[in-house]
């Protein structure tokens, strides 16, 4: 036996563990080592078999029109994970996915036969930890199947696990041709439409070429060719496409492509009843292609957040995100209450939170551990009608090589069309100016709209690390300042703690029904103290309808806000008692207390 070339403890168990889907991920693995190996550019004649056999409880992988496995091949291939596979120019990255073949074995066995261009046979058998390949022949393991004939690989996973071949028979996810196919289809859809690649699979006694699925009638099609991404490379093409009917479940969303491969598919940010109608697809030039193979997971099943894939993701949401404006209905207008009415629910939940749990909104401690005095917190100031309502960055710590995304709205509450300039800069805190840029904008009435600003790269031969300020200002037509916002960002430096603030800020409230948000009351309070409250959440809905005055259904409204507000912080109390190691029965029954202390004062809590 030789040994081979890594000796990692588990490997085989943690590698599995990256893959959601053991199924999809073992078809993905096996599809792009042998499409790599393809005898020519357009894969002519290539086709890929699994086939399993229940008579020894084994899976056959089998692949045709490719070169096989010469001498430098084959060394490679047993050495498992060869991790210069990331600087060639074929879809495997990491040469880690033949781990997953000896994972599906119960004893890890796998046997390897490959015949190469010269016609040369050669065979092996051996776990993620050693193999030979001169002792045995696939007569050895199995006596009623003749060695390989034809010129390509062939590899058997021995004596599937037991329990894990009968959850996915049970599941109908593996032994089951049509599931399996499905995923084989969503992943290779493109080499087998444009180059006519074949896959089989035989579950069942029977070969099963994998077809591609009827796909719903198409009402709305954009197709954008050849855009440039930073100094990268291109997108050859972004497809788009909205249906009559609902797409199935592995088509849904937009589908990045490498190689022939779809890596992971982007979903669609949409109303259910919308992105379930939309697919597409977007294919790039070799150099874009080229730094996103760098960027690739090992699984094959996403990228890390580095530059290449920042800016791609960026392009293929802002032009998504303008495809789905053009086919959307016409939507409810925002939900706004009288700011009033908020400012007074947000004073009362600070309030009990200061009495009943204070932990929530103390100031960071002192020198010697003592906290300063808290001076009562300054009621929210009114909102101007005209204003960046959002503007944040994607996190408060980068890294060189990463990007900073930055989200901006700007909303128009008046009766009129406005006509304003935003003004965005970003300055190192030793006043280096790293971003400056304007807009004009022409805002309707009782409108919001979002600003694109482009992603901001940091390079560490450039860009100084420590502090940046981000700021955006809104100007009138005259030239008069409307608002400001800013945040605050950190390049290659830890931030310092946070301070302490009031528990919440301000709240407000959002339209959940056909969003993953439907069946929640409220969100997670952010670091900025906004609650969002799901305004058609059944309760809510029904507060609202059984009111029959409007002085009745604004003060039902007025106390639903707060037990929200109370809910959130009963929760980040039990989370505070949690993180601090305190949270036993006992103490779990006195925060049930202050929980019913809080509603009690609360219903006790006058409008006005």
């Amino acid at each position: 036996m030789k040994e081979r070339h890594v000796k990692l403890e588990k490997t085989a168990q943690n590698i599995a563990d990256q893959y959601d889907n053991l199924c999809e991920g073992l078809q993905k693995d096996s599809g792009q080592n042998s499409w790599d190996a393809r005898s020519t550019k357009k894969g002519k004649d290539w086709k890929l078999v699994f086939k399993y056999f229940p008579a020894h409880n084994c899976l056959m992988i089998e692949d045709f029109g490719t070169l096989g496995m010469n001498s430098d091949r084959w060394n490679s291939y047993q050495s498992l994970w060869d991790t210069t596979k990331g600087e060639e120019s074929t879809l495997g990255a990491r040469g880690q996915g033949k781990f997953l073949f000896h994972y599906f074995a119960s004893k890890e066995l796998v046997l390897t036969e490959s015949v190469d261009e010269e016609g040369k046979y050669r065979f092996s058998f051996g776990t993620s930890k050693e193999y030979d390949d001169e002792t045995k022949k696939l007569e050895d393991f199995i006596d009623d199947i003749r060695p390989l004939e034809h010129q390509g690989s062939r590899i058997w996973i021995m004596d599937l696990k037991r329990d894990l071949r009968d959850e996915m028979l049970e599941n109908k996810a593996f032994m089951n041709h049509v599931e399996f196919s499905n995923y084989i289809s969503a992943t290779w859809w493109e080499i087998i439409r444009n180059r006519e690649a074949t896959f089989v699979v035989n579950f069942d006694g029977g070969d099963n070429k994998v077809a591609l699925p009827g796909l719903p009638i198409i009402e709305k099609e954009r197709v954008i060719p050849d855009e440039k991404i930073s100094d990268l490379g291109r997108v050859n093409k972004l497809v788009l496409r909205y249906c009559k009917n609902e797409v199935p479940k592995l088509f849904r969303g937009i589908a990045v492509q490498r190689g022939g491969m779809t890596i992971l598919r982007l979903p669609v940010s949409a109303e259910e009843t919308i992105k379930n109608k939309v697919y597409g697809y977007c294919t790039f030039d070799d150099d874009l292609e080229s730094e996103l193979k760098k960027l690739e997971l090992p699984n094959h099943f996403g990228f890390s957040s580095k530059k290449a894939w920042n800016h791609t993701r960026e392009y293929i949401r802002k032009k998504t995100d303008e495809f789905i404006q053009e086919i959307s209905p016409i939507k409810k207008k925002e939900v706004t209450l009288p700011q009033d009415l908020v400012e007074r629910a947000v004073r009362i939940v600070n309030d009990l939170v200061r009495e009943y749990a204070p932990e929530l909104a103390s100031d960071t401690p002192g020198p010697r551990g003592k906290k300063p005095d808290n001076p009562p917190p300054k009621p929210p100031k009114t909102p101007p009608p005209i204003r960046i309502d959002t503007f944040r960055g994607n996190a408060r710590k980068l890294e060189y090589d990463e990007s900073l995304i930055t989200e901006c709205e700007l909303v128009n509450d008046t009766n009129a069309i406005a006509k304003i300039h935003l003004k965005i800069e970003i300055i190192h805190e030793e006043g280096n100016q790293k971003l400056n840029i304007r807009y004009t904008v022409v805002l309707d009435s009782s409108k919001r709209q979002r600003i694109d600003i482009p992603l901001i790269d940091f390079e560490e031969k450039i860009d100084k690390p420590g502090e940046y300020k981000a700021t955006a200002i809104l100007d009138g037509e005259e030239g008069e300042e409307l608002h400001r916002r800013s945040f605050t960002f950190y390049l290659h430096e830890e931030p310092p703690p946070s301070r302490g603030k009031v528990f919440l800020s301000t709240m407000a409230f959002t339209y959940g029904k056909g969003t993953p948000l439907e069946r929640k009351k409220h969100l997670p309070v952010t670091e900025k103290g906004l609650l969002r409250i799901i305004y058609d959440y059944p309760d809510f809905v029904h507060i609202r309808e059984i009111m029959s005055s409007r002085k009745s259904r604004k003060n039902e409204i007025f106390l639903y806000m707060i037990k929200c507000g109370i809910d959130e912080a009963i929760q980040k109390l039990l989370e505070f008692r949690y993180n601090e190691n305190q949270l036993d029965a006992d103490e779990i029954r006195v925060i049930k207390d202050k929980y019913d202390a809080m509603y009690y004062d609360a219903v006790l809590t006058p409008l006005a």
